[in-house]
């Protein structure tokens, strides 16, 4: 039986926005974010930890949709949906 956070994981890989909307998909572990050419990079590990649903790279998938994150691999700034945090006004 193939599951379903590991094929949500895979199609995110593939198409790293979602559609509609066009917002980037965020790759969560259980500590933090992992960027997009970090799980490329290490995909066979992140496929099986998802698959056994246990260890450091399982992964879930949703959209980050405002604050600051960082890859905790690369240390990348994760991108969110509606960008950077802005404090204050600007006139």
């Amino acid at each position: 039986m193939k599951s379903k956070r590991l094929e949500s994981v895979k199609e995110t890989l593939r198409h790293p926005y979602t559609w509609p909307g066009h917002y980037p998909k965020t790759l969560f572990t259980y500590d933090g974010c992992l960027c997009h050419p970090c799980a490329r990079a290490n995909f066979r590990v992140v496929c099986a930890d998802t698959k056994l649903n246990a260890g450091p790279w399982n992964l879930t998938v949703d959209v980050l949709w405002e604050g600051e994150e960082q890859c905790v691999e690369c240390g990348a700034e994760i991108e969110s949906a509606y960008g950077p945090v802005t404090h204050g006004y600007e006139l």
